[in-house]
């Protein structure tokens, strides 16, 4: 988890306001994602993580649809682990779950979908991230989820 500043972490809460506390966003919090970090945290860190690449690298993103599409990106509400056929195909398909749930609940502009669809490439070779956002979100799950699955044990 990167080291967010005062500033930095009451930004983000604030950039987050309205998603991280909506009801049907906090049942992430009833699904695993990887070893015991839920689908929530997971969320959460990758929000935070491509927050802070932008900021460290200086980059000019639009801050709210960064961390609002870093943290819808698996907004999917199932547990992958349980089903065999969801689990073969999770990786190919869970995008569009999360998208479909996050426009049922939130207005989402351009910049999020595109977070949204493409934060699995390559493994999804058709849903290139087109954004600079989408790059970083993309990149920063990548971590985290490494992160979470070999070194959170």
């Amino acid at each position: 988890m990167p080291k967010l500043s005062e500033d930095e972490a009451a930004r983000l809460q604030t950039l987050l306001r309205g998603v991280a506390d909506h009801p049907e966003v906090q049942k992430m919090r009833d699904y695993t994602q990887h070893g015991r970090v839920t689908t929530y945290e997971h969320c959460a860190r990758v929000a935070a993580l491509s927050y802070w690449l932008a900021r460290r690298l200086r980059l000019k993103v639009d801050e709210q649809s960064l961390v609002r599409g870093a943290f819808l990106h698996d907004f999917y509400l199932y547990d992958w682990h349980d089903c065999a056929a969801i689990t073969r195909l999770h990786g190919f398909t869970h995008p569009a779950a999360a998208l479909e749930n996050a426009q049922k609940w939130f207005p989402l502009n351009a910049t999020e979908r595109d977070i949204i669809q493409s934060h699995m490439w390559p493994l999804t070779l058709t849903r290139l991230p087109h954004r600079r956002e989408s790059v970083l979100v993309c990149l920063a799950d990548k971590l985290c989820s490494l992160h979470e699955t070999f070194c959170r044990r």
